[in-house]
């Protein structure tokens, strides 16, 4: 289960999974409101990961655990 670094940058929401030395831009979040954050993760490239949900939008950067996401 690897840990990924999220950050902003400007208005793009950018991801960085450290055991694989890869950064990309989040392109959907399943769940991205003020009441709660997170869900499936799709990344610029076709990765997607499993963030569970976070009670409302974190400040970032913020380091959270994720799953691969290979069943949506």
């Amino acid at each position: 289960m690897p840990i990924v670094i999220f950050r902003e940058r400007g208005a793009d929401l950018y991801a960085y999974i450290a055991k694989q030395d890869l950064e990309a831009r989040v392109i959907q979040i399943e769940h991205n409101d003020a009441e709660r954050w997170g869900g499936a993760i799709s990344l610029e490239g076709g990765r997607r990961y499993y963030v569970h949900p976070q009670p409302g939008r974190p400040v970032f950067p913020i380091s959270l655990r994720a799953t691969r996401n290979t069943l949506i």
